[in-house]
């Protein structure tokens, strides 16, 4: 029997398998539940079996409950790049600088999933209660941002979302990006909850979709 000491690239890769099997049972049960509920809905709502209309219910009912899962610890969420997210393309530059003032680092408040590649490079930092979610601290800003200058610690190895992400066109966060207006919601300590709704509040608009994507 070897008597190596475990290496902690070994117990990573035996973390990663344990999760990604545990991963995979949690996803057919939510397929299940989520096909189930689906049905029940359709049925009570319409009084028959109507296949587009089903599809589109479990669609929704599918989509609400991985966020419950992901949320109860349940699932593993991890995403999946076609390729590495130092080859990604479309990064967007922005004066940051200039801007946290106003924004308070609004980007490093919200929650995304890491990719496989982060997890075994293992710079940027994972929740334990919720793999693998990028990890917060207790006021709930990433674990990365420097709090005196606002910058980032791992900047040169940040996921593929802190990459892509355009907050010029987050309603959650500028009302009006080239204006300089942030969102009135960005103080609260629960942002982005109610963002949408303050920003429409504010703008005199009726609420409705917008342009969220992160």
């Amino acid at each position: 029997m070897s008597t190596d000491p475990l290496r902690a690239a070994d117990f990573l890769q035996g973390l990663l398998y344990t999760h990604q099997r545990a991963n995979l049972n949690t996803i057919e049960a939510h397929r299940a539940l989520a096909a189930v509920e689906a049905l029940l809905e359709v049925l009570v709502e319409q009084g028959v079996i109507d296949r587009e209309a089903y599809a589109k219910q479990r669609e929704a009912v599918e989509e609400r409950l991985r966020g419950e899962f992901v949320d109860k610890g349940m699932a593993v969420a991890i995403q999946e790049h076609p390729t590495s997210k130092y080859e990604h393309e479309g990064s967007v530059e922005i004066d940051c600088e200039s801007r946290i003032p106003l924004c308070g680092a609004a980007c490093c408040r919200l929650s995304f999933a890491l990719s496989k590649e982060d997890v075994e490079e293992g710079a940027v930092r994972w929740d334990l209660g919720r793999p693998y979610m990028i990890a917060h601290t207790d006021d709930g800003r990433c674990v990365h941002l420097d709090g005196e200058n606002r910058t980032c610690g791992v900047y040169a190895q940040r996921p593929v979302p802190c990459r892509a992400y355009d907050c010029r066109r987050d309603i959650r966060v500028w009302l009006d990006f080239d204006k300089r207006i942030p969102n009135p919601a960005l103080g609260q300590a629960d942002w982005p909850v109610g963002a949408e709704e303050a920003a429409q509040a504010a703008l005199g608009r009726p609420s409705g979709p917008e342009d969220t994507s992160s």
